[in-house]
């Protein structure tokens, strides 16, 4: 079998660095810490937090899932009722979609985010790690406690059903095995068919909408636990005369990270991309630090930001606020209960916004340290790992960014755009946000450089080619298997980049949205290459 390239080892768009990639080939997905027409985009490997983050006893005393979020009593702000700009403006599009990625509305072919989700839970052990748990403490795991997380967070709108057969399924091979097994999309895939093909004649698989294979957690052979995504082509589960595009297995992470191991894996079958870098010099939680479950799983505040709410469909375009310019005055409700309006989202370029919202010590953000308005950036040209949300840091010593809400009266400038606090309330925070001209990091964007310049050296494959996309329009990247089958890799958006790892004589089509083909590209032996989308 020819070798796949390296694309779904979590895309690598422009620091390569990670040594946890090595494992991560194809259409596999993830680990806890971090996969449509694409696939779900695979995961490095997130290991236990680093000693800057957060201990074991704190993570696992963080995870316990909340008591219902009170409601509590409102202090009506005086604003000026101002009339609302156009949405449109603040809807930016994915444009380094790499299976996974930001972009409103959010991409085709995956998990559905709204309603209810069915997913077939099997239990898998194997012959050199037998469980010693029933299948019911296994379960009790990630149930009923990932179920309500996601509940909560969508304010309703979204239902996880875990069907669970309740009998551990023993493998044909060693669990280590497996742990290679899950390095590309095919062995992943084979992984979930073997347990599905036990399971199939006591199991109805034909309503569900993922599988969840939850790996004896004793089996330390299987370090850590990924999603996997059927592109377009590639052939997804098979059972009961359904193809199934979505899984996930669990792996030894599962007893440290509990049950948001699967509501972080979960959220790359709905398309969300991984916030903790890939490229961990000792500071793999640089991007955005304790926020966010699709950072750090055990971080203090892992409810999701409200731009992946947005983007999930759990927030309406009349809970945000598009602001271009000018000053405007406005009431936010905490991100953590229903109903007004979440965030304020000001563009800053064709593909970057600054964005506002509030964080109250409610739902799973009791744990937080410092409640406020958090100010944070979005780049939808940024892929998964590599900082599509950044929250900067704008207090000295803050590594994991607890101090970074703003409280009453405190202010942070951002590009042109500056967001002062004028009245923190128990549900939320009254913020003032002035965008200014010009506008730096609009300039920045605009900046003419050479795009072929400081190409990345290839991490575990021989080649890194550099696409740089100057169609005028998105476009698609496929690569072309021995067979010439047509296997959906990444999307760059017009005027972007795209580093993919690959190997000699691969080839790759480009195609834009119509499907007509722009370029087809056949990797040499040089160790960088570039290459320009006409």
């Amino acid at each position: 079998m020819c070798q796949a390239p390296l694309t779904y080892m979590k895309q690598i768009a422009s620091n390569i660095g990670l040594l946890w990639l090595a494992l991560l080939m194809a259409v596999s997905v993830g680990c806890s810490g971090g996969g449509g027409a694409a696939a779900v985009e695979p995961s490095a490997p997130e290991p236990a937090p680093p000693p800057t983050a957060v201990t074991v006893e704190e993570a696992v005393g963080r995870v316990a899932p909340p008591t219902d979020v009170p409601t509590p009593a409102s202090v009506e702000p005086t604003i000026v009722v101002e009339p609302l700009e156009p949405i449109e403006p603040c809807r930016l599009s994915a444009a380094a979609f790499t299976n996974v990625g930001l972009g409103v509305p959010r991409q085709s072919g995956f998990v559905p985010s709204l309603g209810t989700i069915k997913a077939a839970v099997l239990f898998a052990d194997f012959s050199d790690a037998p469980a010693s748990e029933t299948p019911e403490a296994t379960f009790a795991r990630v149930s009923p406690d990932a179920p309500t997380f996601f509940q909560q967070l969508s304010y309703g709108r979204l239902t996880l059903e875990l069907q669970p057969h309740l009998q551990w399924l023993r493998l044909s091979q060693p669990s280590a095995h497996y742990a290679g097994l899950i390095a590309t999309g095919d062995g992943h895939r084979a992984f979930i068919q073997e347990a599905v093909n036990l399971a199939d004649a006591a199991v109805d698989f034909s309503n569900a909408d993922l599988v969840v294979v939850l790996a004896n957690p004793e089996a330390t052979a299987i370090p850590y636990g990924p999603a996997f995504g059927a592109s377009s082509g590639f052939p997804g589960i098979e059972a009961d005369g359904v193809s199934i595009p979505s899984g996930v297995t669990s792996g030894a992470d599962l007893a440290y990270w509990g049950y948001l191991w699967l509501n972080h894996e979960m959220g790359h079958t709905m398309t969300l991309p991984d916030l903790y870098a890939y490229e961990d010099n000792g500071d793999g939680h640089r991007f955005v630090g304790t926020f966010g479950l699709m950072g750090l799983i055990s971080g203090n505040a892992p409810e999701f930001f409200a731009i992946e709410r947005w983007q999930l469909g759990w927030l309406d375009d009349g809970q945000i606020v598009c602001q271009t310019s000018g000053e405007r005055t406005t009431a936010l409700s905490a991100i953590e209960q229903a109903g007004g309006v979440k965030a304020v989202v000001v563009p800053t370029g064709g593909k970057t916004a600054v964005i506002v919202e509030s964080r109250r010590a409610l739902g799973f953000d009791t744990a937080i340290r410092k409640e406020g308005a958090l100010v944070y950036t979005i780049d939808t040209a940024t892929a998964s790992g590599f900082g599509p949300i950044q929250v900067p840091s704008n207090q000295p010593d803050d590594p994991m960014r607890d101090q970074a809400p703003l409280a009453a009266g405190e202010s942070f400038t951002l590009c042109n755009v500056t967001i002062t606090v004028t009245e923190a309330r128990p549900d939320g925070d009254t913020v003032r946000v002035t965008v200014s001209e010009p506008n730096p990091c609009a300039a920045a964007n605009a900046e003419t450089t050479n795009p072929c310049a400081d190409v990345p050296a290839a991490v575990q494959a021989d080649v890194m080619v550099r696409f740089v996309n100057q169609s005028g329009t998105d476009v698609t990247v496929f690569w072309e298997e021995s067979s010439g089958q047509l296997i959906e890799y990444f999307r760059v958006g017009d005027g972007a980049v795209f580093d993919q790892e690959t190997y000699p004589t691969h080839k790759w089509v480009v195609q834009d949205a119509a499907g007509s083909v722009l370029l087809t590209y056949a990797a040499s032996a040089e160790a960088t290459q570039c290459v320009l989308i006409p």
